[in-house]
C-alpha cells in the first residue's frame, strides 16, 4: 500500500447531515460509564432524533470533532474511493489534525479512532437530498482501521508510531452521503486553528446552523434555550450554571476570533436563552463577486479601498446594496454638496439614525455636451470589471478545489437549476479536478448575463460537460 503525501488537506467541505445531527460532544473528557445519550430536537427547520451507543472508550467528544471532519475531506481529497477507504500514515493523519508528533498525540488519535469505529449512531431525520425525505439511518462513523506496520519480531505491538500505515474505511451510509448535495464548503482552515476542541466542536454547529437556517442568515443570529444548548453539544451536566461555565470561555475565543460579533443571555435559571450575533465576514475571508462589485460601486464616490472592504466586510451583502442605492440617489439628486461627495457619502453608508431618505425624484439637468459628462453607469461599470479582474488574479492562485469553494455558490444561483443535478455534479467534479476554472466561469456567466446571451452560454456548457 502506497501512501499519498498530504502535508495538509486542499478539501474543505462538510457533511451537513453529520453536522446537522451534532454527533460529538464539546466535553473534553468523560467520566467512567458516560457512554450514550439520546436526544430528539429540531434543526434547520425539521424534527431530528439521534441515539448514540457508545463503547468501552466512551461516546465521542472533543478530538473527534476534528477527526471526523479530517477523514471526511481525506475520503474527498483521495478521489471518493469505492472500497469509501482512506490510506495515510499515523504521522501523516495527526499532520492533518493539527497537532505534533508526540506519543500523547498518537494515544489520543488511536482513542479517537477507536471510539469513531466502535460507535453506533441511529438517526432519525437524515437526508439524502436538499429538501427530500428524510428517512432513518444506523451506521458507525467508521466501519474498519487497520494498521500495517511491517515487519514485526515480537507480539507487543504498539497501538501507532509515525512509520504506522494506516487504511480507514468509511461506513457506507457516511460515504454515500459525502458523495450527495448535502456537502457544503466549510472553513476547515479556520477551525483548526482554534485553540481549544470545545471552541471548534461549537463553531461547527453554528457554523453549520448559520448555513442551514435561512431565518439566521437573514437576521445575522442565532437564539437558544441555554438547556437545550447543552444538549445539543452533548453535555452531561444541564445545570444552567454548569452549561454557562462551559461555553462561556469558548465564546471568548470565537468573539476574539471575530467569528462571533457578540453573546448576550437573557432570562433566568432554566429559562434562560442565549443569542449569537454573527460578524457578517472574517477579515481573512475572500470578498465573493457580488461583494466586490459593492466595493467598486462605493469606491467610485470616493471612498477608498480600505474603507470600502471594510465596510462591506462588516455588513450583509443586503444592508450594504440597500445604502449604496440611497447615496447613489442622494448624490444625484444633489446640486450642491458643503463637504467632499466621499465625506457626504460615507455619512449616508454609516447613518444608523435615520437621517436620509430616498429622494422623490432627481431634479432636471440642463443638456450638457457628451463628452463631457462622466457616466455614474459607465464608471461603476469599470469599477465592477476591475473587481472582476481582482477577484480573478485573487483566486485565480488557489487550488481548483478552494477555488470551488469561493465561487460554488454564485455559480449555484445561475447554474444548477437550468442545468439540471447531473449536469452540475459534472460541472463541479471538473472544476475540483482543475479540468475548469470556477473564477473564469463565473465571469464568463455574469458576461453573458450582461449581454442577454446567457441561453448560448449554458447550451455551450452543456455540450462541454456532455463531451
Amino acid at each position: 500500500m502506497t501512501s499519498p503525501s498530504l502535508p495538509a488537506l486542499r478539501s474543505k467541505f462538510d457533511d451537513l447531515n453529520l453536522a446537522e445531527a451534532s454527533l460529538i460532544s464539546c466535553l473534553t473528557r468523560l467520566k467512567p460509564g458516560e457512554t450514550s445519550w439520546e436526544h430528539s430536537f429540531e434543526i434547520a427547520g425539521r424534527q431530528m432524533h439521534v441515539e448514540c451507543l457508545g463503547n468501552s472508550y466512551g461516546f465521542p467528544h472533543g478530538p473527534d470533532n476534528d477527526m471526523m471532519l479530517v477523514l471526511s475531506n481525506l475520503f474527498l481529497e483521495q478521489g471518493q474511493p469505492r472500497d469509501n477507504s482512506v490510506h495515510c500514515t499515523a504521522y501523516e493523519l495527526l499532520r492533518m489534525l493539527g497537532r505534533t508528533d508526540s506519543s500523547q498525540n498518537y494515544r489520543i488519535m488511536h482513542d479517537s479512532l477507536t471510539r469513531l469505529s466502535g460507535t453506533l449512531y441511529k438517526i432519525s431525520g437524515w437526508l439524502d437530498h436538499p429538501g427530500g425525505i428524510a428517512r432513518r439511518v444506523t451506521f458507525r462513523f467508521l466501519e474498519r482501521i487497520e494498521e500495517i506496520q511491517g515487519e514485526v519480531k515480537h507480539l507487543n505491538l504498539k497501538s501507532f508510531g509515525a512509520g504506522t500505515k494506516l487504511k480507514i474505511t468509511l461506513d457506507a451510509v457516511v460515504a454515500a452521503s459525502l458523495t450527495s448535495p448535502r456537502v457544503r464548503p466549510f472553513d476547515l482552515d479556520f477551525m483548526l486553528k482554534l485553540s481549544g476542541s470545545q471552541s471548534r466542536t461549537l463553531f461547527r454547529l453554528l457554523d453549520t446552523l448559520w448555513y442551514s437556517d435561512p431565518k439566521a442568515a437573514a437576521s445575522g443570529y442565532l437564539e437558544f434555550d441555554l438547556v437545550e444548548l447543552g444538549r445539543l453539544l452533548r453535555l452531561t451536566n444541564l445545570r444552567p450554571d454548569s452549561i454557562r461555565r462551559t461555553i462561556m470561555p469558548i465564546h471568548e475565543e470565537l468573539t476574539a476570533s471575530e467569528f462571533l460579533k457578540n453573546v448576550t443571555f437573557s432570562g433566568r435559571g432554566v429559562k434562560q436563552r442565549v443569542r449569537y450575533v454573527f460578524n457578517p465576514q472574517r477579515p481573512d475571508y475572500p470578498l465573493t463577486v457580488a461583494q466586490l462589485e459593492l466595493v467598486g460601486r462605493i469606491k467610485t464616490f470616493g471612498i477608498t479601498d480600505v474603507q470600502a472592504r471594510g465596510y462591506v466586510r462588516k455588513h450583509t451583502p443586503e444592508r450594504v446594496g440597500e445604502r449604496v442605492r440611497l447615496a447613489e440617489a442622494i448624490l444625484a439628486a444633489t446640486t450642491r454638496i458643503r463637504r467632499s461627495p466621499a465625506a457626504y457619502a460615507w455619512d449616508i453608508l454609516t447613518d444608523e439614525l435615520g437621517k436620509y431618505t430616498m429622494p422623490l425624484s432627481r431634479p432636471e439637468v440642463a443638456a450638457v455636451p457628451a463628452a463631457t459628462v462622466r457616466s455614474p453607469i459607465r464608471d461603476v461599470e469599470g469599477e465592477a470589471e476591475r473587481a472582476f479582474e481582482e477577484l480573478r488574479q485573487m483566486h485565480g492562485q488557489l487550488p481548483p478545489e478552494e477555488q470551488w469553494a469561493v465561487h460554488r455558490g454564485a455559480l449555484r444561483l445561475m447554474l444548477q437549476r437550468s442545468l439540471g443535478s447531473d449536469l452540475w455534479k459534472i460541472l463541479e467534479a471538473r472544476c475540483v479536478a482543475g479540468d475548469l476554472e470556477a473564477g473564469t466561469l463565473l465571469r464568463e456567466a455574469n458576461v453573458a448575463v450582461a449581454n442577454l446571451d446567457l441561453q448560448h452560454f449554458l447550451d455551450s456548457l452543456r455540450a462541454e460537460l456532455r463531451s
